[in-house]
C-alpha cells in the first residue's frame, strides 16, 4: 500500500524549500486576473485559470505563509483593476488604496485556504470559492464598505454571456463562486496528480458541473425576436468641452454638478439634440442622453425644446435634469414622449458624497414604471446601476427596459468607465431587462436582457450609438428572491469554520 504524502511534502523538492517560486506563481496569478479586468486588456477567458498558479503554490506552503504569498497576487490585480485610483484620489492616496485592496484580496485567499484545510477531502474544492464569494458579498452590502469601489472577480466575465446567465439565478456572488470553483478544481487536480498520481474526483465533478452551467447558459440565450426596437444613446463630452464649460460662472477647471447659466444649458442641449437628429433615419424608439444636469426639470424654455425634439423624432427621449422640490434638490431622469409631453421622471437614489455636498438629496424610493408600446420603462441615474437592489426593485415593479443617464468622467480618465459599464450588463442579466445608457464621456451602451452588448461607444469621444434590443416577460429567480445565494455562501462559510471548531473541542 502506497503511503499518503501530504501536498507540501510532495512538492517540496520543487518549491517548498524556496519562497521565491510560490511568490512568482502568485505574481503570475495577479497578472492573469488583472488582465481579465475591463480596465486594460479585458481578456475574460483567463479568469477561469488565472488564480490556479497561486492556489497550486499555496499547497506547497503552511497556512501561516498564505497571506504573504498571496500578497503579490492581490497587489498586482488591484493595481490593474484600479488604475483610476491615483487619478481620482491623488498619487499617494491612490497607491495606498491599491495596496490596501491588494491586502483585502490576499486576505480572502488566506481565509479561503484556511476553510479548505478544515473541510473533509470531498469538500475541499469548495473552500476557497465559498469564502471568496461570501466575503465579496459581505463587503459589497455592508453599510460602509459597500460604498468602496473594489472590483469583483465576477467582472472578469462581463463580456461572456454564457457565464453571465447564472446572474439571473444567483446574482454576482454565484458568478464569482463559479469562476473560483473552476480555479480551485484545476489546482486540486494538479496537486493530486503530482502528489498521488491519480485524479481528484471531487475536482472532476466540480469541473463537470461548471461546464454544465456554462452549457446551460449558452443554450438559454435565444436569437433576437422579430419585435425588436432601437435605443440610441449619446456621449456629449460636455464635461471636457472647454467652450461649454467656459459658459459657466465657475472657473473653467472647476466642474460643477449642473449647468449654472442659461447659455451653458442651451449649449448642452444643442450638442445632444444634434447627436439625436443624426440618427433620425434609424428611427430609434428611445434616446438616452448623459447625466449632465443641464437644466431645471420644470423650466419651460428647455422642456418645450426637448418635447419638440421628441415629437420630431417620434421617440421617447430621456434626459438628466435638476428637479427642485420642497423635499430637496434631486438629480432626475426625465422622459419625454413622442407627443412632446413629459412621460415620467425619477430621482437618483444612490447619490455620491460630492453630490450631497453640492446640495443634491437622495430621491424617494419610488419604483413606478412608465408604460410604452415597446414595454414598461424604469428610469435611474448613473450610480443607481452600481447597487443591485435599485434595478431589482424596478424589475419587481414591472420594468422591462431600464434607461439611465450616466456621468463617468473623472477628468477624462479612460480606465474607470468600462468598470461601471459592466454594472449595466450585470443588472440587465440579473433581472432580464434591456438597458440603455447615455454617458458624458462613455461608455454609452445598449444591452439586451441576456447581457449581449448591442451597441457600445468609445471613451472620450463625442458620438451617438444605436442598438436593437427586445423585452421578455420573464421575471428571474434573482429578481424574485434577491441575494439568496450570497447569504447562502455566508451561512456555509460560518458553518464550515464553526463546525470545525466545534468538532475539534469534542
Amino acid at each position: 500500500m502506497t503511503p499518503r504524502v501530504d501536498a507540501p511534502t510532495a512538492l517540496a523538492p520543487v518549491a517548498g524549500s524556496m519562497l521565491l517560486f510560490p511568490l512568482a506563481l502568485s505574481l503570475l496569478s495577479g497578472t492573469l486576473i488583472g488582465a481579465t479586468m475591463p480596465t486594460i486588456l479585458d481578456w475574460g477567458v483567463l479568469g477561469w485559470i488565472g488564480v490556479t498558479p497561486l492556489l497550486v503554490a499555496l499547497h506547497t506552503q503552511p497556512l501561516r505563509r498564505h497571506f504573504i504569498i498571496a500578497l503579490p497576487f492581490g497587489i498586482v490585480w488591484s493595481a490593474m483593476a484600479h488604475l483610476w485610483y491615483p487619478a481620482m484620489f491623488g498619487p499617494v492616496a491612490g497607491i495606498a488604496l491599491i495596496f490596501a485592496v491588494g491586502c483585502f484580496y490576499a486576505g480572502l485567499i488566506q481565509a479561503g485556504t484556511a476553510l479548505q484545510e478544515r473541510l473533509p477531502e470531498s469538500l475541499k474544492v469548495l473552500g476557497v470559492p465559498i469564502v471568496w464569494s461570501a466575503l465579496e458579498f459581505i463587503r459589497f452590502i455592508a453599510p460602509v464598505t459597500g460604498e468602496w469601489w473594489i472590483e469583483l472577480l465576477a467582472k472578469s466575465q462581463w463580456r461572456f454571456p454564457p457565464a453571465l446567465q447564472i446572474l439571473s439565478v444567483t446574482g454576482f456572488p454565484g458568478l464569482s463562486f463559479l469562476v473560483m470553483l473552476v480555479n480551485s478544481a484545476i489546482a486540486l487536480l494538479i496537486v493530486n496528480v503530482w502528489q498521488q498520481r491519480r485524479a481528484h474526483m471531487p475536482a472532476i465533478v466540480s469541473l463537470a458541473a461548471a461546464a454544465a452551467i456554462l452549457a446551460w447558459g449558452a443554450l438559454i440565450i435565444p436569437p433576437a425576436p422579430d419585435n425588436r426596437f432601437r435605443i440610441a444613446a449619446t456621449v456629449d463630452l460636455a464635461n471636457q468641452d472647454r467652450a461649454i464649460q467656459s459658459l459657466s460662472r465657475l472657473p473653467v477647471d472647476q466642474e460643477g454638478y449642473y449647468a449654472d447659466t442659461l447659455e451653458m444649458s442651451q449649449a448642452m442641449l444643442d450638442v445632444n439634440a444634434a447627436l439625436t437628429r443624426s440618427v433620425a433615419a434609424l428611427r430609434p424608439a428611445f434616446v438616452v442622453w448623459p447625466e449632465n444636469e443641464f437644466a431645471s426639470a420644470d423650466d419651460p424654455a428647455f422642456t418645450r425644446q426637448i418635447g419638440s425634439l421628441a415629437r420630431e423624432m417620434n421617440a421617447y427621449i430621456v434626459v438628466d435634469m435638476v428637479w427642485r422640490t420642497s423635499e430637496g434638490m434631486y438629480d432626475a431622469a426625465v422622459m419625454f414622449g413622442p407627443d412632446g409631453a413629459e412621460a415620467g421622471r425619477r430621482a437618483k437614489i444612490n447619490v455620491t458624497d460630492e453630490e450631497r455636498a453640492f446640495g443634491f438629496t437622495p430621491g424617494p424610493r419610488d419604483f413606478s414604471v412608465i408604460e410604452t408600446p415597446y414595454g414598461n420603462v424604469g428610469l435611474g441615474v448613473c450610480w443607481d446601476r452600481h447597487l443591485t437592489w435599485i434595478v431589482r426593485e424596478l424589475a419587481r415593479a414591472g420594468a422591462q427596459i431600464v434607461l439611465m443617464p450616466v456621468d463617468d468622467d473623472f477628468s477624462g480618465n479612460r480606465w474607470f468607465p468600462p468598470l461601471h459599464a459592466s454594472d449595466s450588463v450585470f443588472r440587465a442579466v440579473e433581472n432580464r431587462v434591456s438597458f440603455g445608457v447615455g454617458a458624458t464621456s462613455g461608455v454609452a451602451m445598449v444591452i439586451d436582457p441576456y447581457g449581449r452588448i448591442m451597441a457600445e461607444s468609445d471613451i472620450n469621444q463625442r458620438t451617438v450609438v444605436t442598438g436593437e434590443t427586445f423585452v421578455v416577460s420573464e421575471r428571474t429567480l434573482y429578481t424574485r428572491f434577491g441575494d439568496w445565494f450570497g447569504w447562502l455562501v455566508v451561512l456555509a462559510m460560518g458553518a464550515g469554520f464553526v463546525g470545525r471548531w466545534w468538532y475539534s473541542r469534542r
